[in-house]
């Protein structure tokens, strides 16, 4: 009696140990995790704050090349239609991306566009159909986009990415930071303004409009 007791305790434990091994398993290796070192000719997602972005949620995406290159892309087309217009503020599902050159100062990454582009969306049916109804790009020449973000370490030693301080040096804390995540959800962003306008048809009113606007 008292072996048989003793055998199902063991397996008791077994199962405990298995189920604690697999959950580690799966926390370490198949769920995302915060970057603690970043790779050039990676994309990696960025989600609002510590969290990784939900399917619904805006995320950002960055990626560096080994020409002292970057691509930045910021999607905001996967909420659902209630959740955007909120109290008539006017705000609709768009994509913007930008490129320019960075540099490593002290392990922080700065950024500074020099070209970037916008698409925007009339609903979520658009986005479905990847059919936009308003484009615009343009060459960043502004001085206060020089300092414009950057991704530093956390104390954890993550990397974060946010907006540099109006004194152009620091980090600032204030404001929302996306932290990066090893597992993002596309492997491939555009290479140029030109590539990210191609993968979507523009309304044809819409580009009538825009047309008739540059004639003028």
């Amino acid at each position: 009696m008292y072996k048989t007791i003793r055998s199902k305790i063991k397996i008791f434990i077994i199962l405990i140990i298995l189920v604690v091994s697999i959950i580690a398993i799966k926390k370490l290796i198949v769920d995302p995790q915060p970057v603690k070192e970043i790779k050039i000719n990676t994309v990696y997602i960025c989600g609002s704050g510590t969290e990784y972005p939900d399917d619904d949620q805006s995320r950002f995406y960055i990626e560096f090349k080994d020409d002292k290159t970057f691509i930045l892309m910021h999607d905001d087309t996967r909420r659902n239609e209630e959740d955007y217009d909120e109290d008539g503020d006017g705000s609709r599902p768009v994509k913007d991306i930008y490129f320019g050159k960075y540099e490593i100062k002290n392990d922080n990454y700065i950024v500074r566009p020099t070209e970037g582009a916008y698409v925007g969306f009339k609903d979520t049916i658009a986005v479905k159909n990847n059919r936009i109804n308003s484009y615009y790009s343009a060459k960043i020449k502004n001085n206060a986009y020089e300092t414009w973000m950057t991704i530093v370490p956390t104390s954890e030693g993550h990397y974060k990415l946010g907006y540099i301080n109006k004194n152009g040096i620091s980090f600032d804390n204030n404001r929302i930071y996306f932290m990066l995540y090893n597992k993002s959800d596309i492997k491939k962003l555009p290479s140029s303004v030109e590539e990210f306008r191609k993968q979507f048809k523009m309304d044809k009113k819409a580009e009538q409009e825009r047309l008739a606007e540059q004639s003028r």
